[in-house]
């Protein structure tokens, strides 16, 4: 199993209930280059977040503000594309959830997002912050302006029918 190129490991075990933890966490660029590699970018120019954990019973709510500078490349001209992150995000760690991914109940569309486990009263907040990034990054980066070019559009713009092969037999006739 791959371990995650960007820690940063919290111990909220002595964090009162109602108290909230504040911590900044920013990429050294070591670690900005482990996680272009682990994102597929081409690189990470900065990435930092402000980090909010606040006890509420046994669970720790983490509220993330994110705000990276990370290069993609454009997959239309294949250049590299600047990509401005701000991205504020809510996760709750809770002790009772299994760190397997397992689920008890079927989760839907329409459900929160489960909560995150919450194992030996350790928040990692870099863990988190690059989820987050990770989810926030456009799968399919394109620069302003950048088109598909016409004969590849022609192809893409085809939709092959489940009919298209009787109609071909057809016209054989």
């Amino acid at each position: 199993m791959q371990t995650h190129p960007f820690s940063r490991p919290f111990d909220v075990s002595r964090l009162g209930d109602g108290n909230t933890r504040h911590e900044h966490v920013e990429a050294t660029p070591r670690e900005g280059d482990d996680l272009a590699r682990f994102l597929g970018t081409v690189a990470v120019r900065r990435l930092q977040a402000e980090v909010a954990l606040t006890r509420r019973g046994r669970q720790v709510w983490a509220e993330i503000h994110v705000r990276a500078d990370i290069i993609q490349t454009c997959v239309v001209t294949l250049d590299n594309l600047d990509t401005a992150l701000d991205e504020e995000f809510s996760l709750v760690f809770d002790p009772d959830v299994r760190p397997s991914g397992e689920f008890d109940e079927p989760l839907s569309l329409t459900d929160d997002d489960p909560p995150e486990p919450l194992v030996d009263e350790t928040v990692d907040a870099g863990v988190a912050v690059g989820e987050i990034v990770a989810l926030a990054l456009d799968p399919w980066p394109r620069r302003p302006g950048a088109e598909i070019d016409g004969d590849f559009a022609a192809v893409e713009s085809v939709r092959a029918s489940p009919f298209a092969v009787l109609k071909s037999l057809k016209e054989d006739d």
